[in-house]
């Protein structure tokens, strides 16, 4: 199916109650219009959803689709909470300060929640492939819901990344190689070969960049 038989973006904003969170979740979904084959359809979570409007989102999709760019997908938005610091992070490690607490929470949210409710609002059994997007923690959030439900996904994107997330401070006896917990978690893992990784990062993402590189 050529990308070009999506005519237009419908976007709908609703909220999923969440016993995981303890909150209602504001989600906006990005639906292709005019889609000929919607089994055959991708679907795409990004984290910080509130940022979408403001990201003009919408317009970069119509574009993307405009120039055949990317076949049909369900983009998601998932709006991030008043505890945004606690829950996004690692699920099985808290950094430092204790931050992240509630990121095992998150993760229940993604499988238990939002992705039932994305299959039984829109009738989509399953999709063609399942990537997820964020920015800053949102995108180390999305990292390691990936890298540890493997089977689940295709692909993530990761823009200025929180990679920095640490188990120690740096008054500490602090070391880049041993105690950055996403990179410690990778190390130890092991490869999936259909995985697929983007990182973005920007000139004025670090202004203390104590190891001038």
């Amino acid at each position: 199916m050529h990308s070009g038989t999506v005519s237009a973006i419908l976007t709908e904003h609703k909220a999923i109650e969440s016993a995981s969170l303890e909150r209602d979740v504001k989600v906006d979904f990005y639906l292709p219009k005019n889609v000929e084959r919607p089994g055959e359809m991708g679907l795409l979570l990004i984290n910080d959803g509130q940022d979408m409007e403001k990201l003009g989102f919408e317009n970069i999709l119509e574009k993307l689709y405009r120039h055949g760019a990317i076949q049909p997908l369900l983009c998601v938005g998932i709006h991030a909470g008043k505890d945004r610091k606690m829950e996004y992070g690692t699920a099985a490690f808290t950094d430092f300060k204790g931050r992240g607490a509630k990121a095992a929470a998150y993760t229940s949210f993604i499988f238990d929640e939002l992705l039932p409710f994305i299959k039984k609002e829109y009738n989509m059994p399953h999709f063609k492939e399942k990537s997820f997007a964020g920015f800053s923690l949102g995108g180390l959030m999305a990292l390691d819901i990936v890298w540890n439900y493997p089977q689940q996904f295709s692909k993530v994107g990761v823009f200025s990344g929180s990679l920095w997330w640490r188990n120690k401070s740096y008054e500490e006896d602090y070391n880049d190689d041993t105690d950055r917990i996403m990179h410690a978690q990778i190390r130890k893992g092991k490869h999936y070969p259909w995985l697929k990784f983007f990182f973005q990062c920007g000139l004025f993402d670090e202004n203390k960049d104590r190891n001038n590189n």
